[in-house]
């Protein structure tokens, strides 16, 4: 039984050899034909006349620059809310997005109707700011004289408790050399807490 398995098999390997051979050979095929569709529609679109490398372009309503035609990919320059990024696009998916080049961004900029809006629309601005910025010098302004003024009343607080003190400070020794013992105790804790105060 062992010998007669023993020369079955060549014939088996002979019956699954060219099976295997033609399952790896579609396989490769298949592998093939998907990879030489990519270069194709790479070498399509970057031989293509109509689009460079550093065109100016709409990519799906995104304002954007063509960086880099490869064989497998592209990548577009995006200026968006998140800053500059790279998008990087695969060849075979480009004819299937909304590709537009932008010829140029002037064009409906050359009346002198449109040119006088844009400027009127400058000016608006400008005159807007100026007003804030005028609001703005005022409110420092007012903010200036409200800090004079507590300092001019701080002076004269400052003045006034000067003036109490020397009084103070006149009655404690006319105390001290005229008064009670109990009346010169009085007075030189209440000038100990002036002291401590000031």
């Amino acid at each position: 039984m062992e010998q007669e398995l023993i020369n079955r098999i060549p014939e088996l390997t002979d019956l699954i050899l060219p099976w295997l051979g033609i399952m790896l050979s579609v396989v490769i095929f298949m592998w093939f034909k998907d990879y030489a569709l990519q270069i194709s529609k790479g070498l399509k679109f970057k031989l293509d006349p109509h689009f460079q490398e550093g065109d100016q372009v709409w990519l799906e309503d995104e304002p954007a620059v063509i960086v880099k035609i490869g064989l497998s990919s592209t990548v577009f320059g995006i200026v968006n809310g998140r800053g500059y990024i790279w998008r990087f696009v695969p060849n075979e998916s480009i004819f299937d997005m909304k590709l537009e080049k932008i010829v140029s961004d002037k064009i409906h900029y050359d009346s002198e109707a449109e040119q006088g809006r844009k400027i009127k629309r400058l000016l608006s601005i400008d005159e807007e700011q100026d007003y804030k910025i005028a609001q703005n010098k005022r409110h420092d302004v007012e903010q200036d004289v409200e800090l004079e003024q507590n300092l001019v009343r701080d002076l004269q607080h400052d003045k006034i408790l000067e003036e109490h003190s020397k009084a103070i400070a006149q009655i404690s020794s006319l105390v001290q050399s005229h008064g009670s013992d109990e009346l010169k105790d009085a007075a030189e804790d209440l000038m100990k807490d002036l002291t401590n105060k000031a």
